[in-house]
């Protein structure tokens, strides 16, 4: 392996080594915030699979910190009352509310058109 690597360097193919090192790099960070989403769904009690790949990808659609700038989403997650079900079911109705809103035409959400 060692012989095939040295090779590879010798034939000068130090793009295909930077391009290779930049998709690492990618994929380390995506990984990385995925492993940092899925740590705080644990915290906010949403332990089972669903509940928590609601958080991960709720989180990814509006922002990594989310759960502490929009208080109606923060109160939710903190009520220990709360089922971990009945949270996400809430995270996943916020969220297409927020993108049903953004989506709409002006003259159902009363924007002003930027014309």
């Amino acid at each position: 392996m060692l012989k095939g690597f040295k090779q590879f360097i010798l034939r000068g193919n130090v793009i295909d080594m930077a391009v290779g090192v930049v998709i690492g790099a990618a994929f380390a960070t995506v990984v990385g915030a995925f492993h940092r989403q899925a740590a705080k769904a644990e915290r906010y009690g949403l332990t089972d699979e669903h509940s928590a790949a609601t958080y991960v990808y709720t989180a990814w659609l509006m922002g990594e910190e989310f759960d502490t700038r929009i208080p109606a989403i923060a109160q939710i997650l903190n009520d220990r009352r709360m089922k971990a079900m009945d949270k996400a079911k809430a995270l996943a109705n916020c969220s297409r509310l927020v993108f049903r809103t953004l989506s709409a035409p002006a003259s159902v959400t009363g924007r002003r058109s930027a014309a």
